[in-house]
């Protein structure tokens, strides 16, 4: 009884510990394309990716902002939940850095990026 139920205990500990990257490819197809923050419709274009006052966005498994990009690595989706967290490194500006897990959350307008200590909503641009 005890390796049963040992067993099991290991196979549901596997099934939440190992990223799917099938459920974090699916989440990046959906979301490819153009964004802007959210509260800031007249003040960024939705046109020019990555430059001043320009897009933000998503384009493969890379975050594009403003003069950086950021890869997203090591998917982990959220069990119960339609978000992936991801690690990213992060480059701009001649240097690259470790920028930490991020949480995306698609929602019906947008995405939420969550950090370790604050959250983004970015809303797709129109197109």
């Amino acid at each position: 009884m005890t390796t049963r139920l040992t067993g099991a205990l290991l196979a549901l500990t596997l099934a939440f510990a190992l990223p799917l990257p099938a459920a974090a490819q699916t989440l990046l197809d959906r979301i490819q394309g153009l964004y802007y923050p959210q509260g800031m419709a007249g003040a960024w274009n939705c046109r020019d990716l990555g430059s001043d006052g320009g897009a933000v966005g998503f384009v493969g498994d890379q975050i594009r902002g403003v003069e950086s990009a950021c890869q997203l690595k090591e998917p982990f989706p959220i069990p119960g939940m339609d978000a992936v967290r991801f690690t990213t490194t992060c480059s701009g500006e001649g240097e690259t850095w470790e920028a930490g897990p991020v949480i995306i959350v698609p929602h019906f307008d947008g995405v939420t990026l969550v950090y370790q200590d604050f959250a983004n909503t970015w809303l797709r641009c129109p197109g």
